[in-house]
């Protein structure tokens, strides 16, 4: 009788239940469990509900606060990325990474695109990436092993053969992971799949350092940290913002909170006009690390030129468009709105 820790949305399951039911039967019993849960719009406004994040619950951030947080992180990566040392269980995820990235390879071709999932939470986008994309790697990560053990096929099994499972609350973006292993997991039904226990921005170096060419980026509903005083955690404002710029590929961000979006996209136009002063400089005149930026790695925000082009959109959903996350699902169903920002690497579609 034991569920062995498997949920869907909020519905422990059994894991013989869902082999002898099959897929739907108990896809369909979490919806409608779903639908019990879901939760009473706020009266008065319709378009409300407790998980709204809007600017009454976050002032926007100032232009000129905003502008100058990215200009440091810009100015200042190369000295932030050589004064933190890679993780070492991330260094062995990513070796794993590389294993299985070369045996696709090897069977399918070296242009075979790349498509990172980061921070998959239990994996569910990372696996309808995998069915959306069969001829493509998809590589799904995430810092957290009890989230991904909240998937029933990501489990480690220990010395006796049982599998253990850990359950933690859903907000624990800042859980701490032990440097002791490192954990990748195929998925048997989908070969071009992998989920990987990881922390992201060493990920991302690793993936930089390896040389990848990254197809697709998808950063589906991040922690927001909806308080000013978290500002500097959300990853347009973060300190490992221009790593994400660097991987290049289309980057897709979704979230609940449109605010968030439009400051991201506020953060790439900065960072493109920054790096595109600072190779303007003659850099025969040594002065500070901005010139060096510039010319070491050029603008590696142009690619994603005219920003302005790529804004917010809110997401509808039909049968060929699907919620991806387990919290764009429950967002669905109590009729939370959910918005997309996509930016397009122009230098990737000219190569094509």
């Amino acid at each position: 009788n034991k569920t062995n820790g498997n949920m869907i949305d909020g519905m422990p399951i059994r894991v013989k239940s869902y082999v002898r039911k099959g897929r739907k039967a108990v896809m369909d019993e979490a919806k409608q469990y779903s639908k019990q849960q879901q939760l009473p719009h706020f009266e008065g406004d319709a378009k409300k509900t407790r998980y709204t994040i809007d600017d009454t619950v976050c002032p926007p951030t100032e232009e000129k606060a905003l502008r100058k947080i990215v200009i440091k992180h810009v100015s200042t990566n190369e000295k932030y990325l050589s004064c933190r040392p890679l993780a070492k269980h991330t260094v062995e995820a990513f070796e794993e990474a590389q294993i299985f990235v070369s045996n696709f390879y090897r069977e399918n071709g070296e242009k075979t695109d790349i498509i990172l999932d980061s921070g998959c939470g239990t994996g569910r986008s990372t696996l309808l990436l995998g069915e959306r994309y069969p001829n493509s790697i998809v590589l799904g990560i995430d810092r957290s092993l009890s989230r991904l053990q909240r998937n029933f096929i990501f489990r480690v099994d220990d010395q006796s053969g049982e599998n253990e499972v850990v359950h933690d609350d859903e907000d624990d973006a800042d859980f701490e992971l032990s440097d002791s292993s490192s954990v990748t997991h195929e998925v048997p039904s989908l070969s071009n799949v992998l989920l990987i226990r990881a922390e992201l921005t060493d990920f991302w170096r690793c993936c930089l350092n390896a040389g990848w060419n990254i197809r697709r980026h998808y950063l589906l509903y991040p922690n927001p940290y909806p308080k000013m005083s978290r500002l500097k955690s959300r990853w347009y404002a973060h300190p490992s913002f221009p790593i994400i710029l660097k991987l290049g590929g289309d980057i897709i961000i979704r979230s609940n909170w449109k605010g968030y979006l439009d400051e991201f996209q506020s953060s790439v136009k900065f960072c493109d006009e920054y790096l595109s002063q600072a190779q303007c400089i003659d850099v025969g005149e040594k002065s500070d690390s901005s010139v060096d930026i510039g010319s070491q790695h050029g603008n590696y925000a142009r690619k994603y030129s005219p920003i302005d082009s790529s804004s917010p959109k809110e997401l509808e959903y039909h049968d060929s468009n699907i919620p991806m996350t387990n919290f764009e699902k429950k967002y669905y169903l109590c009729g939370e709105r959910t918005y997309e920002l996509e930016f397009t690497d122009n230098a990737l579609q000219e190569r094509q």
